[in-house]
């Protein structure tokens, strides 16, 4: 299978259902590649063609990346001011040391009498939550770097992933993989062509690609394997 890229998310498992092509499906598949797909194959496309659907659902629901990294950054900069706030953000000297963490400690014994969580099952602790406030400064600084990484994605490359997908899937069992905008001696596109022909046929209408002659297509899976 081919290698994705880890910092593009997918849409979660729930977004799309169970995907599978029936058994008159897949005899019209055959068909059309005109070669026969054990078992083993037929699940690795079903496999790449439940992802690619997945992948659709992102491309078509992904919110503008400017509005993410802004709201990523405002929650960074409030749980970094309250993280600051809770170690005491000015460094002490020695003659008050004593007296500010005398301060520390009896705010944290008034607020403990009033703080009641369930979600944090010691209670009020101030050196637990301040841990809470770093580990989410830490993820924000992670999910900023993933924004970064994504920001070169480009609508249709969940298509571009499919067709990756499948020729690895042809190439590894030994099937026709080949591409090309010429005919066969038969007039008909070479079985790789249509191969994806017969595939898409099959899938939900927002996942359908462009209406695309046999020449268009076999172009198109070509820039896909190059990118």
């Amino acid at each position: 299978m081919p290698k994705r890229r880890s910092t593009i998310p997918i849409a979660h498992a729930d977004d799309v259902p169970t995907f599978a092509f029936t058994d008159e499906q897949w005899r019209a598949i055959e068909d059309a590649y005109g070669r026969q797909l054990n078992g083993d194959v037929r699940q690795q496309i079903t496999t790449v063609t439940t992802l690619y659907l997945k992948e659709c659902i992102f491309e078509r629901t992904a919110p503008p990346k400017a509005m993410v990294r802004k709201r990523i950054e405002r929650i960074r900069r409030g749980a970094g001011g309250l993280e600051k706030v809770m170690l005491g953000s000015k460094p002490f000297s020695a003659s008050t040391d004593e007296q500010q963490q005398s301060v520390h400690s009896y705010t944290d014994h008034l607020i403990r009498r009033h703080f009641n969580d369930p979600r944090l099952a010691a209670g009020w602790r101030g050196d637990h939550f301040r841990g809470v406030l770093t580990s989410l400064v830490v993820a924000c600084d992670c999910a900023l770097n993933d924004l970064s990484a994504a920001e070169g994605y480009r609508g249709g490359e969940a298509w571009n992933w499919w067709i990756q997908g499948l020729t690895q899937i042809a190439q590894e069992h030994s099937l026709p993989a080949g591409v090309s905008t010429e005919l066969d001696r038969n007039g008909l596109p070479l079985p790789f062509v249509r191969l994806v022909q017969e595939l898409e046929r099959y899938l939900p209408a927002n996942a359908h690609s462009r209406q695309r002659s046999p020449a268009a297509l076999a172009m198109a899976i070509s820039r896909a394997r190059n990118t």
